[in-house]
């Protein structure tokens, strides 16, 4: 699998930043018919050929998608959507992890 791995800083505070989680939840749920639930502060997420998870922190999120075989050659397309709608929903200063 290939992994795509995102790590954004927000002025939010935990609770503020789980209520605009949702608010990506709902995209993902749209836009890829991705089933998603909550685990403690992680948002777990899986749809046909990707699942991965948001963990939600006091100052930070952290996104760690794997992508599936069929979409692979997508990776850079999709981190560049992952970015955006991040950037979006909790402002700019994301960092790529890997």
């Amino acid at each position: 699998m290939s992994q795509i791995e995102i790590k954004k800083k927000h002025a939010l505070g935990k609770a503020g930043a789980r209520k605009t989680a949702e608010k990506l939840a709902e995209s993902l749920t749209a836009e890829y018919n991705a089933k998603c639930e909550w685990i403690n502060d992680d948002l777990c997420f899986s749809s046909s050929g990707v699942k991965g998870k948001l963990c939600v922190g006091d100052e930070d999120v952290e996104i760690m998608v794997d992508l599936g075989l069929m979409l692979r050659p997508l990776k850079s397309k999709i981190e560049s959507g992952i970015v955006s709608q991040l950037d979006d929903i909790l402002g700019s200063e994301t960092s790529n992890i890997a």
